[in-house]
């Protein structure tokens, strides 16, 4: 027997092919593709060709949403469909307040009841009720807690948090939206501690940056709150401890956990052996820890807190530098440092961290952003407008360097000005920072006006009259009237009731000392020198 003839057999044998007949080995040929083919001609006249279908469909936006972003749409459901979930929810419920029950023959069982919790929440997930799935998910990441089921508690509390941010009304800024923001906060610090006891540095720090982000979802202004930035600086340090972040010392909100409180000549720059030791081991080093940081320091570079981003940016570097294989990674994570060194009106730091240690590593010095950050520095350190406008040029030299930035550090690029620190333009006066080259050769380097360029718009309206300049506000009204109720003369009335004791007249004078400078008549000699 043929090899295909014994894999048909074998095949028919496996699988239920045709049965085979009594006459014996004959009919049992019958059983193979062979003979089940039909002819050519049935084929073509019976069977249309088939035709071939594409694979690889594209990218294709979500209807229904803006910009293809947004919450997946779902199909509805038919109402018999609905109240077969429904009922169905309801019976899970039962079961697993049941489990949780005590009796006189029994105790409660989470782990049944947080199954039963779990798929009630399914069933709402199916029906599109969030609130309801939301609580739920709650209800069986807590009973996996009892058991120290940590995995399943930290996936249940993440998706708790993620449906209370999608419950926030976007129009609504009231004490509903901030409390659901914190819970959704608080679910993942919950999610972040099961993490942690299982020994996940990764997964927890990354929960701890959802925790902080969670506390200004949906707020339209871009400013930090305290309690967020704090927030945003733990998960900072939980990924990468102060002692081990080249830029520690620009933290804005408490200390670090890891130096010795006992130990007040401790800093995070100058941190003892043990200090250093016992930080590495808490550092994260696993594959792609780097991004949750670098989601950080684009929110903390559009809220305009310069010092808080670099202090994140260190933090992504100290990783990457850690793990030894990243290349384009830590080029752009360098080019990073320079931009925002340079955000704080620093370029003396730019270039003294450009010279100590992104240059100290080989694969950053032939790429692309080593010159756009050399670029940079170099031409705000020697205050050289036409220079800083020619490295940061959208079509100049460095044009692909700056399309592999992250679009927050990209758009921080125009804002650096030679002097003082980064500051967002007037949307209606904004002027074009990039020029061409003829336009800047044109003006040349020496017109005093051109280093205020970008500083004082051109009016565009006409001058206010002397009226309406008397009923502007200028900002110190409240001030001036915290200091209405001073005194004017408190200088003068404490002038005169100091005691000036040594130009008393009645004081002794024993020769050439200190009573001297009270005589009047050694005051008059004194006026007799002629100092010529």
């Amino acid at each position: 027997m043929s090899y295909k003839k014994t894999a048909s057999a074998d095949r028919d044998a496996l699988f239920g092919g045709v049965p085979a007949a009594t006459e014996g080995g004959r009919d049992k040929k019958k059983t193979t593709n062979r003979t089940a083919r039909p002819s050519s001609s049935t084929t073509e006249t019976a069977r249309p060709k088939p035709t071939a279908v594409p694979t690889n469909q594209g990218y294709r936006p979500q209807r229904g949403t803006a910009g293809g972003t947004g919450k997946k749409s779902q199909p509805s459901l038919s109402a018999e469909t609905q109240a077969q979930k429904r009922a169905e929810a309801e019976d899970y419920k039962a079961k697993a307040n049941k489990c949780m029950q005590r009796s006189f023959f029994g105790k409660p069982d989470p782990v049944a009841a947080s199954t039963f919790f779990k798929r009630a929440a399914d069933c709402y997930q199916i029906l599109q009720e969030t609130r309801l799935e939301q609580l739920y998910r709650v209800e069986s990441a807590e009973c996996n807690r009892i058991v120290q089921a940590w995995a399943s508690c930290a996936s249940d509390y993440t998706r708790a948090a993620e449906l209370m941010l999608e419950l926030i009304d976007t129009t609504d800024n009231g004490t509903d939206a901030s409390q659901k923001r914190r819970d959704a906060s608080k679910f993942h610090k919950q999610a972040a501690g099961a993490w942690t006891e299982m020994g996940e540095k990764s997964k927890a720090a990354a929960s701890q940056v959802q925790a902080a982000i969670a506390l200004n979802f949906g707020e339209e202004s871009t400013v930090l709150s305290k309690q967020a930035l704090q927030g945003m600086e733990e998960a900072i340090e939980a990924h990468v401890p102060d002692v081990l972040n080249p830029y520690g010392r620009y933290r804005q909100t408490g200390v670090s956990a890891f130096l010795d409180p006992e130990n007040a000549d401790e800093t995070v720059e100058q941190a003892s052996a043990e200090t250093l030791q016992l930080a590495s081991s808490h550092m994260v080093t696993r594959s792609y820890a780097h991004e949750p940081l670098n989601q950080l320091v684009a929110v903390l570079v559009n809220a305009g807190e310069y010092a808080s981003a670099l202090y994140a940016a260190g933090a992504v570097t100290a990783i990457l530098e850690k793990d030894g294989i990243s290349t384009l990674s830590l080029s752009r994570a360098y080019a990073v440092e320079t931009v925002l060194t340079l955000a704080l009106g620093d370029p003396v730091m730019a270039e003294q961290s450009f010279l100590s240690r992104h240059v100290q590593s080989t694969p950053y010095l032939a790429s692309r952003e080593c010159k756009l950050a050399e670029d940079l520095f170099r031409a705000v350190k020697t205050r050289d407008l036409d220079a800083l406008e020619e490295a940061r040029a959208v079509t100049g030299s460095n044009r692909a360097a700056l399309a592999n930035l992250d679009p927050a550090v990209r758009e921080l690029v125009p804002l650096l000005r030679l002097t003082g620190v980064a500051r967002k333009n007037v949307a209606s006066n904004a002027i074009p920072v990039a020029s061409t080259s003829a336009n800047s050769r044109r003006g040349g380097k020496n017109e005093p006006d051109r280093l205020q360029k970008n500083e004082i718009p051109e009016a565009t309206t006409e001058p206010a009259t002397l009226q309406e300049l008397s009923k502007m506000k200028t900002g110190y009204e409240k001030e001036v009237a915290e200091g209405a109720h001073l005194d004017g003369n408190a200088l003068a009335n404490e002038l005169d009731d100091l005691d000036f004791g040594a130009l008393d007249s009645d004081h002794e004078d024993d020769g050439d000392g200190l009573g001297g400078v009270g005589d009047d008549s050694d005051l008059e000699d004194d006026d007799d020198v002629d100092l010529r």
